[in-house]
């Protein structure tokens, strides 16, 4: 897709993510980004990338001082491990080191819009509690998954589960230190992170997805999908109004199908709505830990 094309999202999107591959190997990323705001005036935009391109993101940033939709945007670097064990998890050496010289190179700036994602997957477990504690030192915003296979986006077959039990320790110690908290964001993550630790154990969702009613997809090529797991194409936007493809037959069909979900997922672009729509089970759910953390203090 070339930059133009964007103009025909649909206007008001809550959130955008621009992900990989890597976004800043595009030499049209800043004018994207600008068709983007002037045409779709999304609440929030993340680009997601490795963090290895020091140079070419921290110019990006500085090109956005000025726009009026600067504090819209954040920049989120994977992380999935600290020091050398990550560069051999991405198989670039002095992985750890270039993503740390980014974030430094940013904050040189003024530039504090900044995430670490991190992904477990097996053999990196416990790692989460010491990327969260840099997170925390550095003073970035924190957001966790787990690995996924997909036919349309990020498919092996050559990975292994990822320990459980430990994701659901590493995790309940961090929901105990988040839950005293009385941020909504904050919370909101403590819930999520508890559907991450769940869907370890069980390879099942805490709520139903509403893949293509609440969120989409949108590859390199135009083609819209429910998600970045299932490959079933609404169409394709570069040929057809947003409108059009959004209420296709076509589109109906897959939506059918995501109520019986045959890859079930728990990941932030389909999570964050589905957490929305059961607010209440949701903040049910936030009181009890609240509670708990409570008679804690006490003992």
């Amino acid at each position: 897709m070339k930059a133009e094309d964007y103009k025909k999202l649909p206007q008001g999107l809550e959130d955008i993510n621009i992900t990989g591959g890597e976004p800043f190997l595009r030499n049209d990323l800043a004018e994207i980004i600008e068709v983007i705001f002037e045409n779709v005036k999304p609440g929030r935009l993340v680009i997601s990338s490795n963090g290895f391109l020091t140079g070419r993101i921290v110019d990006f940033a500085k090109g956005l001082k000025g726009k009026e939709y600067k504090d819209k945007i954040t920049l989120a670097f994977s992380l999935d491990a600290i020091g050398e064990k990550h560069g051999e998890i991405r198989g670039v050496p002095e992985a750890y080191d270039k993503v740390m010289a980014t974030i430094h190179g940013l904050k040189q700036i003024g530039f504090n819009n900044i995430g670490i994602g991190y992904t477990f997957m097996a053999g990196n477990e416990k790692e989460y509690g010491k990327v969260f504690d840099l997170a925390k030192k550095e003073n970035l915003n924190f957001g966790a998954t787990i690995a996924h296979n997909s036919d349309n986006y990020f498919s092996t077959q050559a990975n292994a589960a990822p320990d459980s039990k430990v994701i659901e320790q590493e995790v309940e110690k961090n929901i105990k230190e988040k839950i005293k908290s009385f941020s909504k964001n904050e919370l909101g993550k403590c819930y999520y992170m508890h559907g991450l630790a769940e869907y370890a154990k069980t390879s099942r969702p805490l709520h139903p997805c509403d893949a293509l009613s609440s969120s989409f997809f949108l590859d390199p090529e135009g083609n819209i999908f429910p998600c970045n797991i299932l490959s079933d194409k609404a169409g394709n936007l570069r040929n057809a109004d947003f409108n059009t493809l959004w209420n296709s037959e076509a589109a109906e069909k897959i939506r059918m199908k995501v109520k019986k979900c045959p890859s079930p997922c728990w990941m932030v672009c389909t999570a964050k709505p589905a957490i929305k729509r059961e607010w209440m089970k949701a903040g049910w759910w936030i009181f009890k830990e609240k509670v708990k953390n409570i008679f804690r203090a006490a003992d």
